[in-house]
């Protein structure tokens, strides 16, 4: 009998827990006026048609792994915060509209015997919406590398929120959505 509750005891020790997965792209871009007396609404929106961030395949096996945190409202914080710093007026009673919707982002890990192999994407796509009609752009990026042994989840992350932060950063300097802010 001890032999039994030994053994159940090692292998729930044993199990597969699944692993924490956060997202937190922050974007450092220094004060401007480049939207100076633009006033919009704005808002993120998730339309990705997988519910995950994480997927990783082993074999045959094959592990899909959500965010801890909530990317959507992650990506608006810092967004918001970035657009603010850039002069504009988030107004979300106001007429035009800008919209970015999460269409890719995710971290695919096909792991191997002897190594890992990560790849990155990311696609995000700008919407304005005024009298004046319908803007849209997307931007996005990929990334892949390829590392030893087992699958380190923090290099996972790291690698994503970065690539993220870059496509971001493409985005907030663009000038042709801006420039569609401005003319409202």
């Amino acid at each position: 009998m001890r032999f039994i509750i030994l053994a159940a005891i090692l292998l729930a020790g044993c199990s597969s827990t699944i692993p924490s997965f956060i997202l937190a792209p922050q974007v450092f871009l220094s004060q401007s006026n480049q939207l100076q007396q633009a006033q919009f609404a704005f808002a993120v929106t998730d339309e990705r048609g997988v519910a995950y961030s994480l997927r990783v395949r082993n074999g045959n096996k094959v592990q899909q792994i959500a965010t801890s945190n909530d990317v959507r409202a992650q990506l608006e914080q810092t967004l918001s915060q970035a657009l603010i710093d850039q002069g504009a007026r988030l107004d979300v009673n106001s007429s035009t509209q800008m919209t970015i919707k999460i269409a890719q982002l995710q971290a695919l890990v096909e792991q191997r015997t002897l190594e890992h192999v990560v790849t990155n994407q990311v696609a995000l796509t700008v919407q304005v919406q005024s009298s004046q009609g319908l803007f849209s752009k997307t931007y996005s990026g990929d990334s892949s590398f390829t590392a030893p042994f087992k699958m380190d989840i923090a290099a996972v992350e790291r690698e994503l929120r970065v690539l993220t932060e870059q496509v971001l950063v493409q985005l907030l300097q663009d000038g042709s959505w801006q420039q569609v802010i401005k003319e409202q």
